[in-house]
């Protein structure tokens, strides 16, 4: 069986009824190809599902509300959304409160699929999407429909997949595992202005820039900031808001002295680096020069202290000569020793 892909969908959801639904024929230039959307036993179920009695007796069973939903209180759903993950499936049935945003969409299975939270998140924002298509959240207590889906199991296998999507994703490890549809929130009015300034992230200053209102404190902080921003980029970066994004609120007498002072600290802080580049390199120049000469030194020392110890070596030898009464001329000879090193040896020898 070839796979029915969202291409296809478009044209199935162009047939009106449910002898066309039930499996559509396209044409290719080889062969005909059948496409079949459900399986037999799915047809079952979505006929029967058609009953609102069969719905409500469902509804009540799963849900066990302390009151239970009354048949004329819900109504067959348009389940007609566009999932672009149509693929040989799409969700059985969807019914809706007739007073309240609230739907129940009823999915059948005879196999066992992994990815169901998945699908279901995604034929849950299918049916949201639709629901408020047009509309807009303007107000705190204006609500997002909700969905409660429902699995009918009908496998010869246990049903062991995971309820709620965020069982099988990924998990951040020493992290608050946030619930999928969570989110954190970042909020500038949770700062002070001082926070705000004092904190290191660029991004905090951005924020600062964005909840000044009046044009003097926001070129006044503008001023503040480009005096202690260090980074290129960052002060790249303040230059294209200076010149584009805050045209509108700052006038351009005050704009161009901001451009100016960013150019004039650049200029400062590259003289600045240079500056400290240049003591730097005289400093290893200065320390690389002691480092040579005390290297030198060294080898000065242990040629001279060699010399000192062979010469000692050499005068040991000659007392040793002496007292066995050899001649000074031939001891001369034999050491290099001058007549008066050798007579002062002979000395200090008696």
């Amino acid at each position: 069986m070839k796979e029915f892909n969202y291409q296809d969908y478009l044209k199935y959801e162009k047939l009106k009824t449910k002898e066309q639904r039930g499996a559509l024929e396209v044409s290719t230039k080889s062969k005909k190809s059948t496409y079949k959307v459900h399986q037999p036993h799915d047809k079952i179920f979505k006929i029967v599902l058609e009953e609102k009695k069969e719905v409500i007796g469902l509804l009540n069973r799963i849900l066990k509300l302390k009151e239970e939903i009354k048949e004329e209180e819900i109504e067959k759903y348009d389940n007609e959304y566009i999932n672009y993950m149509f693929q040989d499936s799409e969700s059985d049935i969807v019914y809706k409160m007739k007073t309240k945003q609230i739907y129940f969409l009823i999915e059948h299975q005879s196999k066992v699929d992994y990815a169901m939270p998945k699908r279901i998140l995604e034929y849950e924002t299918g049916i949201i999407s639709k629901a408020i298509v047009g509309k807009k959240m303007t107000k705190k207590d204006h609500k997002l429909p909700r969905v409660i889906p429902i699995v009918i199991y009908t496998g010869s296998r246990k049903w062991d997949v995971e309820k709620y999507i965020e069982e099988c994703q990924e998990k951040l490890t020493e992290s608050e595992q946030i619930k999928l549809g969570n989110y954190y929130v970042l909020d500038v009015n949770d700062y002070t202005k001082e926070e705000l300034e004092k904190d290191k992230l660029f991004l905090s200053t951005m924020m600062l820039l964005e909840k000044i209102t009046t044009e003097e404190e926001l070129v006044e902080e503008l001023n503040k900031v480009i005096e202690k921003e260090k980074k290129e980029k960052n002060r790249d970066f303040l230059r294209r808001l200076i010149r584009f994004v805050l045209k509108e609120k700052i006038n351009l007498e005050d704009r161009e002295k901001l451009l100016k002072k960013l150019e004039k600290e650049g200029e400062d802080m590259i003289s600045e680096v240079l500056r400290k580049e240049n003591e730097k390199q005289r400093r290893e120049g200065r320390k690389e020069g002691r480092q040579e000469g005390i290297k030198e030194g060294i080898k000065e020392g242990i040629k001279e202290g060699i010399k000192e110890g062979i010469k000692q070596g050499v005068l040991r030898i000659a007392k040793n000569l002496l007292k066995l009464g050899i001649d000074i001329e031939d001891i001369k000879k034999a050491t290099g020793l001058s007549q008066k090193e050798l007579q002062n040896l002979a000395k200090n020898n008696n």
